[in-house]
């Protein structure tokens, strides 16, 4: 497994094997934002799983306040000056948790936000503890997120105004739609985890693994969610909201804690309104 436990060092993730049970715990104060560093070093994780024979079941949990913020801001508004592609590595890490042939639990709790969301979204089975929400909050900052990942387990209509709002979704209401399979209290959460991941454990893992390759092969015949995803937020951020001298302002703004002031007469100008 020196492929995988060369990254259990990181300051910003842990990565650990008890009895055949990786856990991975985000840990990048203060909201465990995503920056390239994470991106990169869990997407060589979970595409390491896939060559490995020790690790039958994967929980990824977090320390602090809420599971994930989602996308580091500083990185969105800095990325030219960092020489970083954001997208490049978005697409890794979730094309590397969706393609993962070990079932993976995310155990959740507070804000699951952004690409916190997607990740989470890609997992097996979610739990979730009883101050648990959800949101993609992309659309407040000039950019579209991941609406095909939502739309993946949240009914379309509902998924819709929950992405076109911004809106918090609670726990509760994504166990009504099924896509939580339990709600449990915050300090129980990791022990549900690994009760779930122990009775996964219990079978054969070859045909566990095998199972989840021929779901996922499924899927893609049907939809390829995560190639789907990829073209659709470069069609909306590279050419629909191309150029839109508004994305800093919204970005500042939300770190300033004030409203955005913005000017949609570039749409105007270039021609977008008619798209």
């Amino acid at each position: 497994m020196t492929d995988i436990i060369k990254y259990t060092k990181s300051d910003l993730f842990d990565f650990t094997v008890e009895d055949h049970i990786g856990i991975l715990t985000l840990k990048h104060p203060p909201v465990n934002s995503f920056v390239e560093e994470m991106r990169i070093g869990i997407s060589e994780i979970f595409e390491g799983l896939n060559n490995c024979v020790d690790v039958h079941c994967v929980i990824i949990n977090a320390e602090g306040k809420g599971f994930s913020g989602g996308q580091d801001l500083n990185e969105m508004l800095y990325q030219r000056k960092m020489n970083i592609n954001i997208a490049v590595t978005v697409s890794r890490i979730t094309e590397a948790v969706y393609n993962c042939r070990v079932p993976i639990i995310a155990a959740v709790h507070g804000y699951v936000v952004g690409l916190g969301f997607a990740v989470a979204s890609l997992c097996d089975i979610i739990i979730a503890s009883e101050d648990a929400y959800f949101s993609f909050p992309e659309i407040n900052v000039g950019t579209v997120g991941g609406p095909f990942w939502f739309k993946r387990i949240v009914p379309d209509k509902r998924a819709r105004y929950y992405f076109y709002t911004a809106k918090k979704v609670p726990a509760e209401e994504l166990y009504r739609f099924g896509a939580v399979l339990k709600i449990t209290k915050r300090e129980e959460l990791m022990d549900e985890a690994m009760n779930i991941a122990k009775e996964i454990c219990a079978s054969y893992p070859p045909s566990v693994w095998a199972t989840k390759q021929v779901i996922i092969e499924g899927e893609k015949e049907v939809q390829d969610v995560v190639d789907v995803s990829d073209r659709m937020r470069y069609r909306g951020n590279r050419e629909l909201l191309a150029g839109d001298p508004n994305k800093g302002e919204m970005i500042k703004a939300k770190h300033e804690h004030r409203k955005p002031n913005y000017d949609l007469s570039f749409y105007l100008k270039n021609g977008k309104g008619d798209k």
